[in-house]
């Protein structure tokens, strides 16, 4: 009898460890998953830049910026998005920098979240001319699946040729993307 008791207690401790174990696991992966949950959350652009000038003018580029909407529901959706133009001024340029939120698991824009974060229509002059800028979009969505929401600009050169087009985050402005379920 006594040996069933102990496989019994064995038994019963090693389930309990492996229990453990397993709500160790879950909360490690929950706290590590920044600042979201089920009901909202928020995403910083770390420290640095997005550079624009590679890429055609035009061209909608993905950010690293994107948050995780975990399921079904109706959700408002708030950026603030910081951009800076710069031209040589020796020519006149016309440009800009646009962003938008892409459902990038149905691969769809989301509606009206088209912005303007900077322009800049500067005559010739003598020297670089630059301009930065934050804008905001705020937009509801409501999903029919756990969706990937993600913060894609581009840069539009009308006129002239810019010398630097960028979304960046840094202490003196953030770029940022957050949700709340509704």
């Amino acid at each position: 009898m006594q040996s069933v008791r102990t496989r019994f207690a064995a038994v019963v401790a090693a389930v309990l460890l492996c229990l453990t174990g397993v709500v160790l696991a879950v909360q490690s992966e929950t706290t590590t998953a920044s600042a979201q949950n089920p009901s909202g959350g928020i995403a910083h652009m770390f420290p640095g830049r997005v550079n624009l000038q590679p890429t055609g003018s035009g061209s909608w580029v993905n950010t690293p910026l994107r948050v995780f909407l975990p399921r079904p529901g109706t959700y408002i959706l708030d950026a603030d998005v910081r951009g800076r133009l710069a031209g040589d001024g020796q020519d006149r340029l016309l440009a800009s920098i646009q962003a938008r939120l892409w459902d990038a698991t149905d691969g769809a824009v989301v509606p009206r979240s088209e912005r303007l974060v900077t322009h800049m229509n500067i005559p010739p002059l003598s020297g670089v001319v630059a301009k930065q800028s934050t804008a905001p979009i705020s937009e509801r969505i409501t999903v029919t699946e756990p969706t990937v929401i993600r913060l894609q600009v581009r840069r539009v050169n009308s006129i002239g040729e810019t010398i630097r087009a960028d979304i960046f985050s840094d202490g003196s402005g953030r770029t940022s993307l957050r949700y709340q379920r509704v």
